[in-house]
C-alpha cells in the first residue's frame, strides 16, 4: 500500500492516553491509559484482552507517543494472527481514527477497532482453528488427540479464543472418545459459538 506519512502523525497534545512516570532513579516509565468503558456491551473487552492489546501496542509504538501509524497498525494486527488486506485495514482504521490526514490510531482507538474486529470473528476463528487442526491431522481422519489439541490451542502462538484454558481442557476430555480422540470439526463449532455453546 503506498503510504505517505506527514510528521508528526497527529497533534500529540491531544493524545491523552500516555502516562509517563519517573522512578526514584530518574528512569522514565511509559504506560497507556484506557479512557473508555471497555467492558460495556458496545466493546466487550476483558481486562486480560486489554493487557494483551496494550503489550502489542507498546511493541510497535517505538517512540512511545501513544500513536501507531498505519504500517505499525498493520504489524500489530498481524501479530494477533489476523491476515487482512491493506485496503480492508485502511477502511477499518478510518472508522476509528480521528487523524484524517495519516489514519494513525491512538491507543484507545486501536482498542476499539480490535474490539469490533473481535466481535465479528466467529467464522474466521472457526476457519483458523480448522486450519491449525488440519496441519496436525497427518492421516486426515478429522480427529486429533486431546494432547495435540491442547498443543494447538495453548502452545502454538497462543489461543485465539476468549475462553479459559481449564474450561477448554475439561471440554476436550469430555469430548474424547474411548481411543482418546476428538472430532475437531465439532470442537471448532463448539469453541467458536456453534449450536452447543461451551459456557
Amino acid at each position: 500500500m503506498p503510504y505517505k506519512l506527514t510528521r508528526p502523525p497527529r497533534d500529540l497534545a491531544k493524545v491523552k492516553c500516555v502516562k509517563k512516570t519517573k522512578d526514584k532513579n530518574g528512569e522514565v516509565h511509559f504506560d497507556l491509559k484506557v479512557m473508555f468503558n471497555y467492558e460495556s456491551s458496545e466493546w466487550q473487552l476483558t481486562e486480560g484482552e486489554i493487557g494483551d492489546l496494550k503489550e502489542i501496542f507498546k511493541i510497535f509504538d517505538t517512540d512511545q507517543d501513544g500513536v501507531l501509524t498505519l504500517p505499525q497498525v498493520r504489524s500489530a494486527v498481524r501479530v494477533r494472527g489476523r491476515q487482512i488486506q491493506d485496503d480492508d485495514l485502511l477502511v477499518k482504521v478510518k472508522q476509528f481514527s480521528t487523524d484524517k490526514k495519516n489514519n494513525s490510531l491512538e491507543f484507545n482507538e486501536f482498542l476499539k477497532m480490535m474490539a469490533v474486529e473481535g466481535q465479528s470473528r466467529p467464522d474466521r476463528e472457526r476457519r483458523e482453528l480448522l486450519e491449525a487442526f488440519r496441519m496436525f491431522d497427518k492421516q486426515q481422519t478429522g480427529c486429533l488427540t486431546v494432547e495435540q489439541l491442547e498443543t494447538i490451542l495453548f502452545k502454538t502462538g497462543g489461543s485465539i479464543l476468549r475462553i479459559r484454558k481449564q474450561d477448554v481442557r475439561q471440554h476436550l476430555k469430555d469430548c474424547a472418545n474411548a481411543s482418546g480422540l476428538v472430532d475437531y470439526k465439532s470442537l471448532a463449532d463448539v469453541l467458536t459459538g456453534g449450536e452447543k455453546p461451551l459456557f
